[in-house]
């Protein structure tokens, strides 16, 4: 007798980052508001440790996000 296993399909989970008014950001994780009011020194420490995106990666979403006010960032599974 033979089982056939599948493999589920990997979810992505999708990151969205806005800055708001006062200049702090808001951190949402699949839609749902993960953190609010982040102060932009505490920034970096959220993209890169938490979520790998650091050096040049950080830059362009930083800059995305300062120059639209909003950046998603699909992550991978």
């Amino acid at each position: 007798m033979s089982h056939t296993w599948k493999n589920p399909k990997p979810t992505s989970r999708v990151l969205e980052l806005v800055k708001r008014d006062d200049g702090t950001f808001d951190l949402f994780l699949n839609r749902r508001l993960d953190q609010t009011h982040i102060v932009e020194e505490w920034f970096p420490e959220q993209l890169c440790v938490r979520f790998g995106f650091c050096g040049e990666e950080y830059d362009s979403i930083m800059a995305t996000v300062n120059r639209d006010g909003r950046a998603t960032v699909v992550l991978s599974g």
